[in-house]
Order: structure tokens, then C-alpha cells, then sequence
């Protein structure tokens, strides 16, 4: 009776391991992108929450960190592309220089974007995040009194003032928000 108990306990839990291992690829992959499937890459999201951060951690702890991308391409073969679940969010990683050349030269299927954070902190209307069109005629508008030396020192004077205010601000306030704080900073 006991061994009985024993087995299916095992394999109860064994079953819970398998559907909490899977919980992430079918809440990103089935309930978060819906009718837009696409061909993602093999890969694996890893644990609910975590997801492959215990193992990223690991391996950079250790004295091997290609050790992480090596379990990719042990488990899914050399795609040069897998899907990852790290610092809370759903990603992929690029690991040869071929896929690399293929994701930043491809502009039919890779959607160039930063994230939301970068945006937050340099504005949505930064040459960061711009379209083509509208980014060349900035471009134009902007360059033209900004290049050369005599202009650099101008604004350099003007920059080193407002850093050096705000770095001073700051060291008197203790602990501070720094994106917060630079956020200020940048609308000077």
C-alpha cells in the first residue's frame, strides 16, 4: 500500500512539474498573441514567472556562461535563434553572427523598437523612436547648426552646468529615483 502511494505521488508530481514547466509558452503563445501566431523559434520560457532566470544566473555565476546558450543549442539544435523567458518578460535570443546579420538586415520581418522604458526615459519623439521619413527630415532640420566645433562648445558649456547642478542636487538628497531624476535632467 505504501509503495503504491509512494508511485503515484511521484507521478503526480512529476505531472504538476510538467504543466507548471509549460504554463509560460501557453500563456505567451496561445493567450497573449492569439489569432497573430507567429513562426517563433524553438526554445523554452521556463518556469511561471521566473522563467529562465535561475539558469541564466547560474551560468553566469559559474566560470562557463556560454554554459546558458549551450543548453539551447544541446535541447533545440543550432537555430542561432531561441525563445526565452527572462527579466519578466517573453524574448528571443539571437547566438550566431549569421541570425544576427539576418534580424538587423531584414527589415520585412524584424520590426526595429526599443523598449518601453528607453522610450519613456528619451521621449517619443527622440530620433530614437522615429520612422525613416520623419527621421531624415529631423535630421536635416537639426544637423546642419548643431555639426561643427564652435556650436559643440556652446552647448557643452550649457550641459556641463545642468549636470553639474542636478549632481550636486542629488548628493544632497540621499537616496534618490534616478529615472525620475533624469528625467528631469533631460528636459532641462
Amino acid at each position: 500500500m505504501g509503495l503504491e502511494v509512494l508511485a503515484g505521488c511521484l507521478i503526480g508530481l512529476l505531472i504538476v512539474r510538467w504543466v507548471l514547466r509549460r504554463v509560460n509558452g501557453w500563456y505567451y503563445e496561445v493567450m497573449r498573441l492569439g489569432q497573430k501566431r507567429y513562426d517563433l523559434p524553438p526554445g523554452d520560457l521556463g518556469w511561471p514567472f521566473i522563467g529562465n532566470m535561475v539558469s541564466f544566473l547560474r551560468a553566469f555565476k559559474s566560470s562557463d556562461p556560454d554554459s546558458f546558450v549551450s543548453t539551447f543549442v544541446n535541447r533545440f539544435g543550432h537555430t542561432g535563434l531561441y525563445k526565452v523567458h527572462m527579466f519578466g518578460n517573453p524574448g528571443i535570443i539571437v547566438t550566431t553572427a549569421e541570425a544576427c546579420r539576418k534580424v538587423l538586415t531584414d527589415d520585412e520581418h524584424f520590426k526595429p523598437g526599443w523598449p518601453s522604458s528607453t522610450v519613456h526615459l528619451i521621449g517619443k519623439k527622440s530620433f530614437v523612436d522615429i520612422s525613416d521619413e520623419e527621421h531624415k527630415w529631423l535630421r536635416k532640420l537639426t544637423a546642419a547648426p548643431v555639426n561643427g566645433h564652435e556650436a559643440l562648445t556652446v552647448y557643452m558649456k550649457y550641459i556641463e552646468d545642468n549636470v553639474v547642478t542636478a549632481l550636486e542636487k542629488w548628493a544632497g538628497m540621499g537616496q534618490i529615483e534616478f529615472l525620475t531624476e533624469l528625467e528631469s535632467l533631460r528636459s532641462r
